[in-house]
């Protein structure tokens, strides 16, 4: 046993962790976030709404969790940005990552909120830099390669927010995972026309599994051994959509949801993937 917070603490997750990557995708409603941790470096993408700050600091501290070497916005829907001011606040960004376009509302709470923050960390030091990703950036840190792509300057009028996600590819020691943001049917032609679509074994399904979200040609570009998708119970949206859902079982991905099991924990290593809820 060990005190929570207490630099043992810390350094006996660190070496559990050794050579692993844990993976949690929150269940926070129907917002997103995941955290990512190799026991040295944190990835965050995308942190939930405003009033899910304390449920994903909670889920920070738990992981022994000081700092953020990536904090990774896909776009700035307030289920994917309401939480940033709360982790900006808290702890140091090495680097911020956001998509390279401007909002449908920028007057919108979530997103002036997120801006303010953002503004506030850079003058006190505590963000390091932050870059706005039109194209694709590519970063390897230890065992973990993200690639981070942007619309490559398209201008999306229809579902412009959705649309304009940045979609995070990662791999680690064998194992792959595709975060695909809340991107839609028009988005993901473009990607598989221009060949952006990989191979993975773990999607975080795009869009909560709205019906938009998830095109056969796509699910089977992917091929995932298992789908993610974080979703609100009973949400007003009927998401996940049920033809998604008959989408995911087509490429016969195992099915995981938020709303039925709870936040997923994913650890990857060389020799093993392990999934608990």
């Amino acid at each position: 046993a060990c005190l929570v917070g207490s630099e043992m603490c810390i350094r006996d997750r660190n070496e559990a962790l050794k050579d692993t990557l844990k993976i949690e995708i929150l269940k926070i409603g129907k917002a997103d976030c995941s955290i990512i941790t190799d026991g040295t470096t944190s990835i965050v993408v995308d942190c939930g709404e405003e009033d899910d700050g304390a449920d994903i600091l909670a889920a920070m501290d738990a992981l022994g969790i000081s700092s953020i070497d990536y904090l990774i916005i896909t776009h700035y829907d307030k289920d994917h940005i309401g939480g940033a001011p709360t982790l900006l606040k808290k702890y140091k960004v090495s680097k911020l990552l956001e998509p390279d376009y401007t909002p449908v509302d920028t007057t919108a709470y979530a997103y002036m909120s997120y801006r303010n923050a953002l503004a506030e960390a850079k003058a006190n030091g505590k963000c390091g830099s932050a870059e706005a990703v039109s194209d694709s950036v590519s970063l390897t840190v230890s065992d973990i390669k993200l690639n981070i792509v942007g619309t490559f300057g398209k201008d999306y009028a229809k579902n412009q927010d959705n649309n304009d996600s940045l979609v995070v590819s990662l791999e680690h020691l064998g194992n792959s995972f595709l975060f695909a943001g809340d991107i839609e049917k028009q988005r993901i032609a473009d990607m598989l026309s221009q060949g952006r679509v990989q191979p993975c074994d773990f999607l975080k399904v795009p869009h909560h599994g709205s019906t938009t979200s998830s095109s056969l040609g796509f699910l089977e570009a992917v091929s995932p051994e298992y789908a993610i998708i974080s979703v609100g119970k009973g949400n007003s949206y009927g998401h996940p959509d049920y033809d998604t859902i008959q989408k995911l079982k087509q490429v016969n991905a195992e099915i995981y949801r938020t709303d039925e099991l709870g936040t997923i924990n994913i650890v990857f290593s060389a020799n093993d993937i392990k999934i608990t809820y």
